[in-house]
C-alpha cells in the first residue's frame, strides 16, 4: 500500500497543502452550499485536469463533519460563480470548526484526482500533519483536531457534464502541531531528512549554515492570529513563545468596509475576494485597492513591527529570525522598511513562498523519523508495515 504524505495549513484566508513530490497548491477557505443551477446545464465538458481547484464542487461524506451527504462549491468556483461565501469567524476555534476539514478533504480529494484523472473511482492513502494557533493549541485540541482527520472519508468531485469521480480517502495517521513550530521542521531539513543550509552574513563575508543546533525566531503572520515561537532547531520551545490574538484580517475587513462604502457597486464580499484582487496585479481594480489599503496596512506593519523588535531585543545575541505567512506576503515591504529605519534586520529573513512556509514545514515533518515513531507509538503500526508485536 502506497501511503502518500502530505501537509495541510488550513489558514483564516486559504488552504495551503503540499504532497510530496508535487507542487504545493492554495485554495481559499470560503465555501457556500450547493442548492442546484438556475438553469438548465447542457452540452458541459469535464472540467480539464489543470482547472480542477478553480472549479471545486464536491460532496463529502465523513465522521468528522455534523452534515453528511452535503454538496459544497469551496475556493475560487464560489468567487467566479458570485456566490454567497462562508469564511471562519475572526475567532474561530479551528479544533472544532469545521471549514478546516472540508476545504483540506477536498484538497486532498483534488490531488488523487489528478493523478487518476480518467477514473471514476479512486482510493488513496495518506499520512498527515495539520496545525493549530500557537495561542490556543493544548494537547487536548491537538488531539481532537489530528483525530478528526484519521480514518476513512468520501469526497464525490461534480464534473458540470454529469460525471461523478467517488475518491475515498484513508488517513492512516494525522499528527498536529503549533503553527510556527510546524514551520521549523521546513527551515532545517529538507523532505529527505537532509541538513537545508542558507545563506548568512557574518562580518562582512557570506557563508552557508545549517540552524539544526541554532536559536530561531518565527513571526507567522496569519490572518486570524500572529505567532511568535522560539525553536532550538526543531526543538519548539513554549516557555519564549506566544501568540497574538490578531493577524491581517481585522484590518482587511477595514478596508473592505471603507473600500464598499466608497465603491458600493464595486463590492468586496469575502476576504478570499479580497486576496484575489489585491494579489493579482493585472485585475482592474488591484491599483485602487492598493492605495486604498496603504494606510490600513502601515498602521498594522507597526503595531507587528513593535511585537518582532521587542522579540528579538528579549532573546539577545541577534537570532536568526524568519518572517513568513500569508500576512507577510502583504506586509513585507512596510516591514522590511520600518525594520531597517529601527536597525533590526540582522539575522532577519522574509522567507520565499511564504504562504506555504507552514504547509511545507508540515510536509517535512510528516517525512521524518520523528514523525513514524510518534505514529508506531500510538497506531502500534509503523509506515508500510505490520502491526508491531
Amino acid at each position: 500500500m502506497t501511503i502518500l504524505k502530505a501537509g495541510a495549513d488550513a489558514g483564516n484566508n486559504a488552504l495551503k497543502l503540499w504532497v510530496k513530490d508535487k507542487e504545493p497548491v492554495l485554495i481559499p477557505t470560503v465555501y457556500s452550499l450547493y442548492m442546484g443551477d438556475t438553469a438548465e446545464v447542457m452540452d458541459m465538458d469535464d472540467i480539464a485536469e489543470d482547472e480542477l481547484l478553480a472549479n471545486i464542487d464536491v460532496t463529502i461524506n465523513s465522521k468528522a463533519l455534523s452534515f453528511n451527504g452535503q454538496r459544497y462549491i469551496i475556493g475560487e468556483k464560489v468567487l467566479s460563480d458570485n456566490l454567497s461565501g462562508i469564511e471562519l469567524e475572526k475567532k474561530s476555534d479551528k479544533s472544532k470548526d469545521e471549514i478546516p476539514v472540508i476545504v483540506t478533504f477536498a484538497g486532498l480529494a483534488i490531488e488523487a484526482i489528478k493523478d487518476n484523472f480518467n477514473k471514476d473511482s479512486i482510493e488513496v492513502t495518506y499520512d498527515l500533519s495539520v496545525a493549530l494557533p500557537v495561542g490556543t493549541i493544548t494537547q487536548e485540541s491537538s488531539k481532537r483536531h489530528a483525530e478528526r482527520f484519521m480514518g476513512t472519508h468520501e469526497v464525490i468531485f461534480h464534473h458540470p457534464s454529469g460525471r461523478n469521480v467517488t475518491v475515498t480517502i484513508k488517513i492512516v495517521y494525522c499528527k498536529c502541531l503549533p503553527e510556527g513550530a510546524a514551520a521549523a521542521w521546513g527551515v532545517v531539513y529538507d523532505e529527505n531528512g537532509k541538513l537545508s543550509e542558507r545563506k548568512v552574513e557574518v562580518g562582512n563575508s557570506i557563508m552557508k549554515v545549517d540552524f539544526h543546533n541554532k536559536t530561531l525566531l518565527h513571526f507567522d503572520i496569519g490572518s486570524g492570529t500572529t505567532e511568535i515561537v522560539v525553536t532550538e532547531g526543531v526543538k519548539y520551545n513554549p516557555h519564549l513563545s506566544e501568540g497574538l490574538n490578531y493577524g491581517v484580517k481585522q484590518t482587511i475587513n477595514e478596508i473592505i468596509k471603507i473600500w464598499n462604502r466608497k465603491n458600493p457597486r464595486k463590492s468586496i464580499d469575502s476576504m478570499a475576494e479580497f486576496n484575489e484582487i489585491y494579489f493579482d496585479t493585472e485585475h482592474p481594480r488591484h491599483n485602487d485597492l492598493v492605495t486604498e489599503s496603504k494606510t490600513g496596512l502601515l498602521q498594522l506593519s507597526q503595531q507587528i513591527s513593535s511585537s518582532i523588535i521587542n522579540k528579538i531585543d528579549d532573546l539577545k545575541d541577534d537570532p536568526y529570525v524568519f518572517i513568513y505567512g500569508g500576512g507577510a506576503a502583504i506586509l513585507k515591504d512596510y516591514l522590511q522598511q520600518i525594520l531597517k529605519q529601527k536597525d533590526r534586520m540582522t539575522n532577519v529573513t522574509f522567507l520565499n513562498q511564504p504562504m506555504y512556509v507552514n504547509a511545507r514545514g508540515l510536509l517535512v515533518y510528516t517525512c521524518s523519523p520523528r514523525y513514524e515513531q510518534q505514529k508506531e507509538k500510538e497506531l502500534g503500526t509503523a509506515a508500510n508495515g505490520p502491526k508491531s508485536k
